[in-house]
């Protein structure tokens, strides 16, 4: 039995290890390998488009638009636009001017309009300029592409107007440092930031040092994702022609941060979100305003390291193995679905109100094969034990339990439990043969010693002490085998309705005259109404019997044994109560069991009394219970469950 029990714990601790490695193989190679980027992107966008954030107030983009264009022209404009709409916002009371124009090549049509720019840009004191990384042809060298020098004095601050496009093509990240050999330049949004005075001091305000400078390789430093605020349109914007012909109520860019740049469709300058999509994408200058406000806000999503990750897709993944293993296989594929959704929300929710990504694709791709993988181990570790099991009672039962039936299926896992099915309807047929044999030797042994027993009063007395003893020990053994027998050939379906109380009260009566004899008094806490059980009247009454003699034997004398029954939660419950010396605790798990005796040093009984009681409380669908502290109390509870239960 020991060694079927290991036999049976090896599968299962083989199973969850072997599990447990195809999972982490899952997870580590999706990971690795990136396969599963999408299915991350997918889940940061969801989270990006369910969390809109209200705009801030002081925060106004001036787009050039495609009504700007109509009354103003094609593009590019004069410069001198540029200059009077400059002068319009400082004159309004704009903060800070962030103008998301390149303006790189001097305007050869008209010289004096660079000049009025730069003393525009001069007057204001407050104007951001962008930098441009960009290569002069495909697959050329990087470049950065600043300012006129002649604004490039004038500028308050510049910064690199470059958003990172993920490999679907969605704008979700950005360097906050970037440049060409070193990461010279923040991102644009961080440059306005530090004009207005309102950079947060969590990010660095000097460019990072690193240690191999790379001249002609664009260096990128401190990525983080955009908490997108709403989807396009979503922060306040004036058209371009409105401000500068003065058509906006006074005091609107008083003390706001102003961000100047196309919005319209034609001026290439729009780019896919995850708020928008390929199909509406968002204006540059918009999702500076976005990364601006994010960055203000202190809302930048960062992304842990790949160790991190791994460890918690790892963990994420073999979390399933807990509960599998413990619950059924309906259960246990409710639970995986569950944690799926969970994890899945987790990864949703985790940017938004924790501002940090973690990619869980690999996990959920884990926990998805997590029960066919289980399910899988499983049935191999069923087979297994099949086969270890036909093979033991093969040895056991000799040839004819290793007979194979006729397979109906070619399903090897049917043919086991077809073979099986075989070898188990065999050993309860020689269950039965051994339970009839018992039977059989037990009333054969009976009837004589039953006869010598009536003739030992024709023996001389020396004879009859010495044969007295042996014969009645022989007579009670033989008597316990054969209700132990009847109990285990117990057929259900005879059962018939009967008073459980008036049972006890019989039981308590045919004890009295043992009780008497010792000096033990019977006490009785039995209800006056009936008690209906279904079961077998003989042997109920001969289990508690066996209960109440058990406990007269073991009570001192001149005391007390309580019989009591109760009704709980739709069962009868016989308990037999003494105050005897009690049974040590190492002796109750066997107490039950075929020949076994509950005190120490017991010679005197069978050892198949409280046997035959467990056996008979089983067949009647009930349980037997025992409580002791030794010198204290031994109680013994028969449970049964009630007629009206029993019937549904």
């Amino acid at each position: 039995m020991r060694r079927d029990l290991i036999t049976r714990l090896n599968f299962l601790r083989n199973d969850r290890s072997s599990s447990a490695l195809i999972l982490l193989l899952v997870v580590l190679l999706t990971s690795y390998s990136g396969v599963l980027n999408r299915v991350d992107n997918l889940l940061y966008d969801l989270g990006q488009r369910l969390h809109s954030r209200p705009p801030p107030p002081d925060l106004v983009i001036v787009g050039i638009d495609e009504n700007s264009l109509s009354k103003l022209g094609r593009w590019p404009w004069s410069r001198r636009l540029h200059a009077t709409l400059i002068d319009r916002l400082k004159a309004d009371g704009a903060r800070v001017i962030g103008l998301d124009l390149i303006i790189a090549e001097p305007d050869t049509a008209d010289q004096p309009a660079d000049a009025e720019l730069a003393e525009s840009i001069r007057r204001a004191g407050n104007v951001v300029l962008p930098v441009l990384l960009e290569s002069s042809r495909v697959n050329g060298q990087l470049l950065e592409t600043l300012p006129l020098p002649q604004l490039l004095e004038q500028a308050a601050a510049l910064g690199r107007v470059h958003v990172e496009l993920d490999e679907d093509g969605i704008a979700r990240s950005i360097f906050l440092w970037e440049g060409v050999g070193t990461p010279a330049w923040p991102h644009f949004a961080q440059a306005v930031l530090v004009a207005a005075g309102q950079f947060p001091s969590r990010y660095r305000r000097t460019p990072p040092a690193i240690s191999d400078a790379m001249p002609f390789a664009l260096v990128r430093q401190d990525p983080r994702r955009i908490s997108y605020l709403g989807p396009p349109g979503h922060v306040q914007t004036l058209s371009y022609v409105q401000v500068l012909t003065g058509q906006f109520t006074p005091n609107t860019f008083r003390d706001k941060i102003v961000l100047v740049g196309a919005t319209a469709a034609g001026m290439g300058d729009l780019l896919p979100t995850p708020v928008s999509g390929l199909r509406q994408p968002m204006s540059g200058v918009e999702v500076h305003a976005n990364a601006l406000e994010s960055m203000r806000s202190n809302t930048l999503i960062g992304n842990v390291s790949l160790m991190v990750a791994l460890a918690v897709a790892t963990l994420l993944a073999l979390m399933p193995l807990l509960w599998l293993p413990r619950l059924n296989p309906l259960g246990g594929l409710i639970a995986s679905m569950l944690w799926f959704v969970c994890v899945a929300a987790a990864a949703i929710t985790l940017p938004v109100v924790f501002n940090v990504w973690v990619p869980v694709s690999g996990a959920l791709l884990a926990i998805l094969l997590a029960y066919p993988v289980w399910s899988w181990r499983r049935l191999e570790s069923a087979g297994r034990f099949l086969d270890h099991e036909l093979k033991r009672l093969r040895q056991e039962l000799g040839p004819a339990a290793g007979g194979q039936p006729k397979p109906r299926s070619n399903d090897p896992f049917e043919t086991r439990i077809q073979q099986i099915q075989a070898a188990a309807q065999r050993l309860r047929h020689l269950q039965d043969e051994q339970r009839e044999t018992l039977a059989f030797i037990s009333h054969d042994i009976r009837a004589p010693l039953a006869s010598a027993m009536m003739q030992l009063d024709s023996l001389p007395a020396p004879v009859q002490a010495r044969l007295s003893g042996p014969l009645s020990r022989g007579l009670t053994l033989a008597e316990e085998f054969l209700r132990t027998a009847r109990a285990e050939m117990l057929d259900a379906t005879r059962f018939a309705e009967l008073d459980f109380a008036a049972l006890v009260h019989q039981a308590i009566d045919d004890a009295y005259e043992s009780a008497r004899t010792k000096s033990v008094k019977l006490v009785r806490d039995l209800p006056d109404d009936p008690v209906w059980v279904q079961g077998e009247f003989g042997l109920l009454h001969r289990a508690v019997l066996n209960l109440v003699l058990n406990a007269v034997h073991y009570a001192p004398a001149q005391s007390s044994v309580e019989i009591r029954l109760a009704m709980q939660a739709g069962f009868a419950e016989a308990s037999v109560i003494d105050h005897g010396p009690g049974i040590a605790a190492q002796a109750l798990p066997r107490l039950f069991q075929r020949f076994s005796r509950g005190a120490a040093g017991q010679t005197t009984g069978t050892g198949l009394g409280l046997y035959f009681v467990r056996t008979v409380a089983e067949k009647h669908g009930g349980t037997v219970a025992v409580k002791s502290e030794p010198k204290v109390m031994t109680r013994f509870t028969l449970r049964l469950p009630m007629a009206s239960v029993a019937s549904r």
